[in-house]
């Protein structure tokens, strides 16, 4: 029973997370204010290189996509919010293969692991007690992870979107409103040019100049307090299940 009523709060939480990260997708091409360069933490920086610079706003964005989804690793560290609750992740992700990190909301974090179509939540310590409303079955649960796949209920596929790049910024890089350019800027040691989605009032992508065209952050939101970072393309990350002694297994519906 306590397992039961473990796994329902678990797909509540992962759901509501989704949602985010779902969403997100849509939120970075239609959420509210403009976040323009100084609010997104940017600083002016010297003309971008002419090859680039002499591209059109739609041809950067597709090639910033692209790169994005050709990439064989990526790091997306941020914060969205959903229904006005703010969720943060730190998801390192491996095309093709999975991905491992963290969703984080109202003080209570789920480590997460993917690996093809099978996933591995890990509640943290206030997860466990508010689910089996006990400190010693807590206690007893924790470090433990619960073992999602697809006959574990579809409660759970809107979270696992979040673990794949394509599905949760592809549309992102793909926004319906007009794209312009704005100013090249440094971001974090990095020139990278503005692409405002509808002047800015709909969001920002900040693409690398230099080198491969990588979206280095999807800003939006009033001041930008919504983003999400990009780093580490290409990076070896190993994905590895957790000991057998770790998984407790998530009935089938």
């Amino acid at each position: 029973m306590r397992l039961v009523v473990l796994t329902g709060l678990a797909a509540a939480f992962v759901t509501g997370c989704s949602g985010s990260g779902g969403s997100s997708s849509a939120s970075e091409s239609s959420a509210g204010s403009g976040s323009g360069s100084s609010s997104s933490g940017a600083v002016p920086s010297p003309s971008a290189s002419p090859k680039l610079e002499d591209a059109s706003a739609d041809e950067i964005l597709a090639q910033s996509r692209s790169a994005l989804l050709a990439a064989r690793s990526v790091h997306a560290k941020g914060a969205v919010q959903n229904s006005g609750t703010t969720y943060s992740l730190d998801l390192r992700m491996v095309r093709g293969v999975g991905a491992a990190g963290s969703v984080a909301s109202a003080g209570r974090t789920l480590g997460v692991l993917r690996i093809g179509k099978v996933a591995y939540v890990r509640p943290d310590a206030a997860s466990w007690r508010a689910a089996t409303g006990s400190d010693a079955a807590a206690r007893s649960f924790a470090g433990k992870y619960l073992k999602v796949t697809a006959a574990s209920g579809s409660s759970f596929t809107p979270f696992l979107t979040l673990t794949d790049v394509q599905q949760t910024y592809g549309e992102a890089l793909s926004p319906s409103g007009t794209v312009t350019k704005g100013p090249v800027t440094t971001l974090r040691g990095r020139r990278v040019i503005d692409l405002k989605i509808d002047g800015g009032n709909s969001g920002d992508v900040f693409v690398a100049v230099d080198g491969t065209p990588y979206p280095l952050r999807l800003a939006y939101g009033s001041g930008a307090s919504q983003r999400v970072d990009f780093d580490g393309f290409g990076a070896k990350i190993a994905l590895t299940a957790p000991p057998a002694s770790k998984v407790v297994a998530v009935p089938a519906r």
